[in-house]
């Protein structure tokens, strides 16, 4: 059965066949590691997502402003930042929490820790120093005005026939 197999001798050259099977063998391998701590191109990039999962976001535009809603279960106002900078919105969280109890003789100590950062970009026509949020029932609320400007661009064109 090894009478089938091809084999080389040690001066030979390779097939040309098979270098192109290794040149796109090494090129993905090259690409694998290149992309390794790229954001969403690597398997091990979902890992945080899974272990820390990023809080659901909804932002809509309601004519004279924008409303973004955020699902921040099992936090509390004081757990949540929200930021304003460089034409984007920073809404992040860090939370610890640990507990003590005896059972049976044993001591039983339990840590949790969790965080997450999501930067939203904003609309270029949104007003940044027009921005109010409240918190209520695990949901954040975000109004972020229009600018007065961009309110007054907007205008309906006709269109002839």
């Amino acid at each position: 059965m090894n009478d089938l197999t091809p084999t080389r001798t040690a001066g030979s050259q390779p097939a040309e066949a098979e270098l192109g099977a290794m040149n796109w063998l090494r090129s993905e391998l090259d690409r694998m590691f290149e992309e390794f701590a790229l954001p969403g191109r690597s398997l091990l990039s979902y890992v945080p997502r899974l272990v820390s999962p990023l809080p659901a976001v909804e932002l809509v535009d309601t004519g004279p402003a924008y409303k973004l809603t955020a699902e921040l279960a099992g936090l509390t106002e004081k757990d949540i930042r929200l930021e304003v900078a460089d034409g984007g919105l920073l809404l992040a969280s860090e939370k610890e929490e640990s507990s003590e109890r005896r059972e049976d003789g044993h001591l039983i100590s339990e840590r949790r820790h969790g965080s997450f950062r999501r930067r939203i970009a904003l609309p270029a026509d949104a007003d940044a120093d027009k921005i109010e949020a409240k918190f209520k029932h695990g949901l954040l609320s975000v109004e972020i005005a229009k600018t007065e400007k961009a309110r007054d661009q907007a205008r309906k064109i006709k269109i002839a026939s």
